[in-house]
């Protein structure tokens, strides 16, 4: 996987299922087990619509772009002899087209991480990168496949709300 430094952000991570932080000043960084096969089909969805997410973000319309990219843990693979990963998201997503690479920035960045990357840092990234896409239109959302599995999870309404105003999701336009 090709990455070029250019700036960063993080949302959900990956990994036994655990919300980490729930304060509301704090990131949300969430725990999701290897083998899930519903965020497998979630990331084959995502890695099928690629071409449509990049047709979006040409058209740099007033929207939020997003995508959500795989960081290997350093400190953690070295402790543990085998590489573990973190999934984050990175915001104000553009399309380069003369170098054929997005970019993003990075708008949270889980403590184990602060090393490498730090909040606003950009970051280039082919499509291959890209686990999940989402574009919110002030509220509607299209793509975030990862974030729907995610919150289909969830017991009550009342944690459904409060995830969706978290992100700041107010309608999931369905998915083609």
């Amino acid at each position: 996987m090709k990455k070029y430094l250019l700036a960063i952000a993080g949302l959900l991570g990956f990994g036994g299922v655990s919300v980490q932080s729930n304060a509301a000043d704090e990131p949300l960084f969430k725990n999701i087990n290897r083998e899930d096969s519903e965020l497998h089909k979630a990331y084959l969805l995502a890695a099928e619509s690629i071409d449509q997410f990049e047709r979006y973000v040409k058209e740099q319309h007033n929207v939020t772009y997003m995508a959500k990219l795989r960081f290997r843990d350093p400190d953690l693979s070295e402790e543990l002899g085998a590489d573990q990963f973190l999934y984050m998201w990175l915001t104000n997503v553009f399309y380069h087209e003369e170098e054929k690479l997005f970019s993003g920035t990075f708008f949270e960045v889980p403590e184990e991480m602060q090393k490498w990357h730090q909040v606003g840092q950009r970051l280039g990234f082919e499509h291959d990168d890209v686990f999940d896409w989402m574009i919110n239109d002030n509220g509607k959302v299209k793509g975030a496949f990862t974030i729907r599995v995610n919150r289909a999870r969830l017991k009550t309404d009342a944690e459904k709300r409060e995830f969706d105003e978290y992100i700041g999701i107010s309608e999931y336009e369905p998915n083609r």
